[in-house]
């Protein structure tokens, strides 16, 4: 997706009013609204395995295009490629095609990306500029608001060609948190009362300070929601990510349902359990972790126990020299993996510098395919545009190469073993291949969850309401 602009400036479209949350007692400024920490009330989901032919079963491909993806918000791109009139981008999920145009009047339109003629896609994948938006096959041609511009020999058509019949198909379209969401279900929800609290919760963030830094689609080997279910828990941790346990508590992580969505808040800057011997001494990888992040290991003279504190002070510091606003985070956001998922299939990860967009869409044929999507967004100063491509919380485990980006990132697409998606990425994407294929097997009888893995379970729970199960 290669878009031509001055700037990768990523505004937000804010719903709902900024609130204050009074009740929290680290609010100590009435214009700041902080992130709610109470743990949710868990609502009761059973104990029964989860069936594995919903992984497995093509079947399903169908039956979730009828039912979920047809009747849920799905986050279609960012709003900042949208800037201009003319703009527009393709997004697809399944078969469907989906052009995204801003049109003459300053409006976002959404549309089915299909010529009313013959059934040809108008534009391909990617983003783009347009005064009019014209089917190569005949030349028929709409305006970016939709409507039927232009068609060649129109005295050809015995029935005519009458604007109201032949305009392009709309579907639902709104903005929050500087990305674009689109439905196609014309009787859904607002997009805000779809979001629930995510809005709410990720205000403090202020995701339209963020630049996107890195745009990339991996071809994963496993389902859509094999891919879901791992992002949706950290029992895999030690397995998959034993160098994680060093920087990051596992164990000691808030799960919190909120109806279809979630979050779970996990500390970092604080080994797991498992790896604090009796000095509470820091290890080496959190010292190198440290280091990558400019903070003065040799000047620390806390253990394990004080370390978050230590940092979320320094980086308090330090953002007088760096000009990022840390003002609506508490100490805990900048020291924590702030986790959320959006249902159907988006994931926010959370930090106080950086945010990572994690979108799992479905293969359109295969069930035991996939593509994972993933952008990153780097915090930057107050009326910035330009942000340095490696500077964030999560260096240590992606390489996005030294640079200041002037623009876009290139979108860059590839199958996971074509290249390195960064330490952590590699290890999902190789243990996911393995769960996907052991998913087929007559000696699996379903996913035995635990309370750790309750995102897992109520996922499940909604997938199953929308399936009508």
């Amino acid at each position: 997706m290669s878009c031509k602009r001055k700037a990768c400036s990523f505004k937000a479209s804010a719903l709902g009013e900024n609130k204050v949350n009074k009740d929290n007692p680290l609010n100590n400024n009435v214009r700041f609204q902080y992130t709610p920490t109470d743990k949710a009330p868990v609502p009761e989901l059973g104990t029964n395995r989860i069936p594995v032919d919903r992984y497995t079963d093509p079947k399903y491909i169908s039956l979730e295009d009828e039912k979920i993806w047809s009747k849920t918000w799905l986050l279609a791109g960012v709003e900042s490629d949208l800037q201009e009139t003319g703009s527009y981008f393709v997004f697809e999920n399944l078969r469907e095609s989906f052009l995204i145009t801003r049109a003459a009047d300053g409006g976002l339109r959404a549309f089915y990306n299909v010529c009313q003629h013959r059934g040809n896609r108008l534009k391909p994948v990617g983003c783009g500029h347009a005064t009019q938006l014209t089917c190569a096959f005949h030349r028929w041609s709409w305006n970016l608001d939709g409507s039927l511009r232009y068609v060649p020999e129109s005295h050809d058509f015995p029935q005519g060609t009458p604007a109201s019949e032949l305009g392009l198909v709309s579907v639902k379209c709104d903005t929050w948190g500087g990305f674009v969401w689109i439905s196609m279900d014309p009787e859904i929800e607002s997009l805000e009362e779809y979001l629930g609290v995510v809005p709410q919760h990720l205000a403090p963030y202020e995701f339209e300070e963020m630049v996107l830094v890195s745009d990339e689609t991996i071809e994963w080997n496993c389902n859509w929601k094999t891919s879901v279910d791992i992002f949706s828990e950290t029992y895999h941790v030690r397995g998959v990510h034993p160098e994680s346990e060093f920087i990051a508590d596992d164990v000691n992580v808030q799960m919190d349902l909120y109806d279809q969505h979630s979050r779970f808040i996990a500390p970092m800057y604080i080994p797991s359990p498992r790896k604090i011997d009796e000095t509470k001494s820091l290890n080496e990888v959190m010292n190198d972790y440290l280091k990558s992040e400019g903070f003065p290991v040799q000047d620390f003279k806390g253990d394990v126990t004080t370390l978050r504190s230590a940092v979320a002070s320094h980086k308090r510091k330090m953002s007088e020299e760096t000009g990022l606003d840390f003002s609506q985070l508490t100490d805990d956001q900048l020291t924590a993996d702030y986790h959320y998922n959006v249902f159907p299939n988006i994931t926010f990860n959370l930090f106080g510098e950086q945010m990572w967009m994690f979108r799992h869409r479905p293969h359109p044929t295969d069930p035991d395919k996939m593509y994972f999507d993933r952008m990153i967004f780097n915090r930057v100063p107050k009326g910035e545009t330009k942000a340095d491509s490696n500077a964030g919380a999560v260096d240590l485990f992606v390489e996005l190469g030294d640079q200041v980006l002037e623009g876009r990132p290139e979108h860059l697409f590839y199958r996971h073993g074509d290249r390195s998606s960064g330490l952590l990425l590699d290890q999902d994407a190789s243990c996911l291949q393995g769960v996907q294929e052991g998913l087929h097997s007559r000696g699996m009888r379903g996913l035995w969850i635990s309370n750790h893995e309750i995102r897992i379970r109520n996922f499940h729970h909604w997938w199953e309401k929308y399936i009508g199960l």
